[in-house]
């Protein structure tokens, strides 16, 4: 594959990332049965939850009447999850292996694979995900959710940002790996403090992507066939 076949792809991948993401974001519940607003959308509070009354704050007690919607509309987003995960393991693992070709050094499909892992830790999360809104009394594996989730949100913050800043002299394209990084950051401050920052994980991932698709898109227009 040639680099600017590679960016082209790379570009088509961001496409298909955008289109099920919205679709995906649009089929979760709205609101939650009182969790921290810090949290931010209701998957971050559920991707979040470490205990029982988690979980009751995300979809309510067992005789709220909104209870049975909140855990119809998560399921639905998390099934329409398997495809997203999906193009954004493509996408990523296409942006890097396009800055393998430009760059000539290899080293940078080991960032690719960061994707691939993401997107196999999105999967067995969404699998523990499925199981608690099947039974959330006893809530199977909640013990386990965390890791998952930890693992796919560090592996979508790496790499792009120093690609941006290293394989590049514009001063332009320096400044926007910057903000890569500050972007991806976010996903460390919804660590630290998930009821003040988890909103800051999503955020940041899609400025993240979207600085990335701009990247591609040019250089898919700028380098030679």
């Amino acid at each position: 594959m040639k680099e600017q076949t590679a960016w082209r792809a790379c570009v088509v991948g961001a496409l298909a990332v955008i289109v099920i993401g919205l679709i995906t974001m649009g089929q979760f519940p709205t609101d939650g049965a009182g969790y921290d607003p810090g949290l931010g959308a209701p998957i971050y509070a559920f991707e979040m939850a470490r205990t029982q009354a988690d979980l009751i704050a995300v979809f309510g007690a067992i005789d709220d009447p909104a209870r049975a919607g909140r855990i119809a509309a998560m399921d639905a987003g998390n099934l329409w999850d398997y495809p997203f995960m999906l193009a954004y393991g493509l996408f990523i693992a296409l942006f890097f292996v396009a800055g393998a070709k430009q760059s000539g050094r290899k080293v940078w499909l080991l960032f690719g694979a960061l994707g691939v892992i993401a997107a196999v830790s999105d999967g067995i999360e969404n699998q523990i995900l499925l199981g608690l809104t099947a039974d959330l009394e006893n809530a199977p594996y909640l013990d386990l959710l965390a890791y998952p989730v930890w693992i796919k949100f560090w592996c979508l913050m790496g790499g792009a940002s120093l690609f941006m800043m290293a394989e590049n002299d514009s001063w332009l394209w320096k400044l926007l790996g910057a903000i890569v990084a500050l972007a991806a950051l976010g996903v460390l401050a919804g660590f630290w403090s998930p009821t003040h920052y988890a909103v800051l994980m999503g955020n940041g991932l899609t400025i993240c992507w979207v600085l990335q698709l701009v990247y591609a898109a040019r250089r898919s227009w700028a380098t030679p066939a």
